[in-house]
């Protein structure tokens, strides 16, 4: 195919590919509305993929700075009353301390959403994961110099801890008032983030484990309209630097990047692309600043056992190795070429079964016991071929088909049904055996 061609194909189908993960892991847009047969009475506001929402009582004041009480409006979503998950037909098997198996997971953290976050818990809990990956948005809690309103996020944090459940927690989405409005770069004050990043290291030291930095930076709408690595590199630095001054046995992840097959700065840069150019600016000189490589892999209607050319599978979505689980590797072969031996999570894979939204026809493909199957072989590969560098592995998603109508296409996404009761996924996952 010609390459002009070749790009054309990719950015009309491929960014749609994108949208699962960028929507659903607090890359911007509406909160979803919850659906369900039953209901209580008071409505919860739902934290985006886990970030706060206004609390009801005041802001919690920063170390040095003076709280003002602040109201933001939120998307209003209707909390379920979550059916009893039927009886497994499997028995669970336990992760242990030394692999990050986790969800990624929606959360309330509210009153109003109190049944469904324990519920939420307990589902963890019951597949045997030990980790849970949650976004928090830096312009909720912090929103504005002085304005501090974490409280949400407490509840949610101290939930997960006291349920001995670790947390990797991704943190994105500046405030207005941190952005810079020339379109040169993306803070202002760079001091601003790494104070931030403090702060919140600080306030959960020895409750959030892991601190993933951004979300998918390589895609314009998530990074200010225009990837820019350089930007990127004093991001992750100054959050390098601000975690571990408050917690220095926490660890710092580089931000799962998304598989585009597209280099347009305006729209996105090709995941492989983005790392080698991460590795080689400045010398290399920003490497220093994470603990773990984070990585995504938006597998399509394609198994992970498949990989393009040498192994692809058929149809539309199979001519790019961006459509495929086995793209992580060529990630991790960026870091080998630069003599990079550190760990790699996989902080996003998953794959979607009959999907109505636009852009997601290939999970037309995929049954019920085929996304089941998938998600245990790409455990196994990872045990297996990757055992030497892939330490962690986050499943998209756990139960945001408890928020989304069937017609979002987060849903059919989830291992859970909109009443909480396991799908063949989430049965198969709670009986694989776990290291």
């Amino acid at each position: 195919m010609p390459k002009s061609l070749r790009k054309t194909v990719l950015v009309a189908v491929v960014l749609l590919l994108l949208v699962p993960a960028v929507v659903a892991c607090g890359g911007g847009g509406n909160k979803p509305t919850a659906t369900s047969e039953s209901t209580v009475a008071t409505t919860a506001s739902p934290v985006r993929s886990s970030s706060p929402t206004t609390a009801t009582t005041a802001p919690t004041q920063a170390p040095t700075a003076a709280a003002s009480p602040m109201t933001s409006p939120v998307a209003q979503a209707t909390a379920t009353t979550p059916s009893a998950a039927p009886t497994a037909t499997m028995p669970m098997q336990q992760a242990s301390g030394d692999a990050a198996y986790g969800f990624n997971v929606f959360t309330w953290g509210n009153e109003a959403g109190q049944q469904n976050d324990v519920r939420t818990v307990e589902m963890v809990q019951g597949a045997g994961f030990n980790w849970v990956r949650l976004h928090f948005y830096w312009s909720d809690i912090q929103r504005g110099p002085d304005w501090w309103d974490p409280l949400a996020i407490d509840n949610i944090v101290n939930q997960y801890h006291d349920a001995g459940i670790n947390i990797l927690a991704t943190v994105s989405n500046p405030p207005d008032w941190a952005r810079d409005t020339s379109g040169e770069r993306l803070i202002t004050n760079l001091a601003d983030w790494q104070n931030f990043m403090f702060f919140m290291a600080d306030r959960y030291k020895g409750k959030v484990q892991a601190w993933e930095i951004w979300n998918e930076q390589n895609l314009a709408s998530t990074f200010g309209g225009t990837v820019r690595v350089q930007d990127y590199a004093e991001l992750l630095q100054g959050a390098y630097q601000g975690v571990k001054a408050a917690d220095n046995s926490a660890l710092v992840v580089f931000g799962g990047l998304t598989p585009t097959g597209v280099n347009d700065p305006s729209i996105a840069i090709d995941d492989v692309q983005y790392l080698r150019s991460f590795y080689e600016y400045q010398g290399g000189s920003y490497t220093e600043f994470f603990d773990i490589m984070g990585m995504h892999a938006n597998a399509t209607d394609n198994g992970p056992d498949l990989m393009y050319p040498d192994n692809p599978g058929v149809g539309k979505w199979s001519q790019d190795p961006s459509f495929y689980f086995r793209r992580v590797q060529q990630l991790h072969d960026v870091m080998t070429e630069h003599g990079d031996t550190r760990p790699s999570w996989i902080t996003e894979f998953g794959w979607t079964t009959a999907n109505q939204a636009p852009g997601y026809e290939y999970g037309a493909n995929v049954t019920a016991q085929q996304q089941a199957d998938y998600l245990v072989r790409a455990f196994q590969i990872a045990r297996s071929d990757w055992a030497e560098w892939c330490k962690g592995l986050f499943v998209w998603n756990l139960n945001f088909s408890v928020v989304t109508e069937p017609s979002d296409e987060k849903y059919p996404w989830a291992v859970l049904n909109s009443d909480f009761s396991p799908r063949p996924a989430y049965e198969a996952l709670r009986a694989m055996p776990k290291p």
